[in-house]
């Protein structure tokens, strides 16, 4: 009986765990998401006035910023 238990027990924890980081993963796959439809990653073009290059693409710092903001952590 103490053996179905703790086995019962172990399972309980290891899907909570589970469970747990999922929510995690959404939840930053979420903000990232959110931050890719407010800094959407559009080529510069290369005949721009400003300082650019062929490579160079819009919102490239404030969409970094931003996803160094997003967290796992639901809280």
């Amino acid at each position: 009986m103490r053996t179905t238990a703790g086995i019962a027990t172990g399972a309980a924890v290891v899907v909570a765990v589970a469970l747990l980081w999922l929510a995690g993963e959404a939840h930053f796959r979420g903000c990232v998401d959110e931050v890719s439809a407010r800094y959407p990653p559009i080529a510069v073009s290369a005949f721009s006035r400003e300082d650019t290059g062929p490579l160079k693409v819009a919102y490239d710092v404030e969409r970094t910023e931003a996803v160094e903001d997003c967290s796992r952590l639901p809280w």
